[in-house]
């Protein structure tokens, strides 16, 4: 059976109530260019793998997306992700779900992922429309530790992190999409569905990396370009290709030789020169020996910026909203034992944080949104809220407006 392309998903979709089996989606309208020569033809974005429609069903908007190949075990995939998902959904994922019996083209029936609609802005079109702004990157930055953190401490990845997967919203919180080939624990030993995007990835990532760890170049690689864009706007000009943040595949190919690492190289931000000099180094190693985002920036750390600071006890001691002061024993569980006590109702989701204007950090002194674990200043980036608040999953001391232990990525 042939499968179908754009085109033939364009055509078919106009009539929901004839396309669709979802109850939901059979009611729907989708959105449709308004002016120009396709008006009235559905607006779609398509990729490599899938086309992708608006839904509005109701007072919902949805994501359709349908596959423009087949995809073996697809079924399968999705089925064990939206079980091991089941109650932990990580913050910056959208809800989804897998419909077998998805499209009818031509009188056949193709499945289709179900997705929340992410109303924001993919991350390239985010940093051009936010140039010159620095504090949006670095807030985005901020956020984005958490975001790779949270899903890191589960012992999932996503294996395609890049420009078109990462949206930002109008609060700038940050949402991750398409989850075709992402890695869960019983994945392990097999081979990777895909390789990712090339400007993102490891030069020397195959198909056999597939583990938790294969999120540890691309986080880093979004991490770096933010604080750089941060310090030097004009470099989006300079690198930007529609395709990519700032980095392509040539450049980590051969670090030594790319403009675009001589260029981060310069870079007025002391945290860029000191990451993107452990980005090469990274270029040259396996992909498995790539460390996490948090390892590199921890406090504690050789590598992490000689003029970080944070604040001393006393400080942390009078915002604590804890009257404990001492650690509870860390129990031995793996993210995917904390995911199944999550499951079981044994350990009580993470209250939300209460909205709070700013805050003044007391390592620098700059105000900060309220809602970010780490001061938004790079020469900084101390504990916001800290406090005598301690992580289920590993016993770490953690932020008192802390969700996400950002340690280990577990609901704190």
């Amino acid at each position: 059976m042939a499968w179908p392309g754009v085109a033939e998903f364009s055509s078919a979709i106009q009539n929901p109530g004839q396309c669709f089996a979802d109850w939901e989606l059979t009611r729907g309208q989708i959105a449709a260019y308004e002016k120009g020569g396709r008006a009235g033809m559905p607006v779609v974005s398509s990729g490599n793998f899938a086309a992708v429609y608006r839904i509005t069903c109701d007072n919902r908007d949805y994501a359709v997306r349908c596959f423009t190949r087949a995809v073996h075990d697809q079924r399968e995939r999705y089925t064990q992700l939206d079980a091991f998902l089941k109650d932990t959904l990580p913050q910056s994922f959208v809800e989804f779900e897998y419909l077998e019996r998805g499209i009818r083209v031509t009188g056949d029936w193709y499945p289709v992922v179900k997705m929340e609609w992410v109303d924001g802005t993919s991350l390239d079109k985010f940093v051009r429309d936010n140039l010159g702004t620095p504090t949006v990157f670095r807030n985005t930055a901020a956020r984005w530790r958490g975001a790779v953190s949270e899903i890191r401490g589960l012992d999932i990845a996503h294996n395609d992190l890049q420009h078109g997967n990462v949206m930002v919203r109008g609060d700038r919180s940050i949402r991750m999409v398409d989850y075709d080939a992402m890695y869960l624990p019983q994945y392990d030993g097999q081979t990777s569905p895909e390789n990712g995007h090339q400007n993102f990835q490891h030069p020397l990532k195959t198909s056999a990396h597939y583990n938790a760890n294969i999120d540890h170049f691309p986080a880093l690689v979004i991490y770096v370009s933010l604080l750089a864009l941060a310090a030097d706007p004009g470099l989006f000009d300079k690198f930007y290709n529609d395709d990519n943040l700032l980095f392509k595949k040539s450049d980590y190919g051969d670090p030594a030789s790319s403009e675009c690492f001589r260029a981060l190289r310069n870079n007025p931000d002391d945290t860029v020169r000191q990451l993107i000099a452990r980005l090469e180094q990274f270029c040259a190693v396996s992909v498995d020996t790539v460390p996490r985002l948090e390892e590199l920036l921890r406090p504690t750390s050789s590598s992490t910026p000689t003029n970080v600071s944070a604040p001393d006890a006393t400080s942390a001691a009078a915002i604590s909203n804890s009257a404990s002061t001492a650690a509870p024993p860390a129990p031995q569980s793996t993210g995917s034992a904390y995911r199944d006590l999550l499951q079981s109702s044994q350990v009580p989701a993470p209250a939300p944080v209460p909205v709070v204007a700013a805050l003044t950090c007391r390592g620098c002194g700059q105000p900060s949104p309220a809602d970010l674990i780490f001061c938004e200043n790079t020469e900084c980036i101390a504990v916001l809220q800290p406090g005598s608040k301690f992580c289920g999953g590993c016993g770490t001391q953690i932020a008192s407006n802390a969700i996400y232990c950002l340690e280990c990525g577990r609901a704190a």
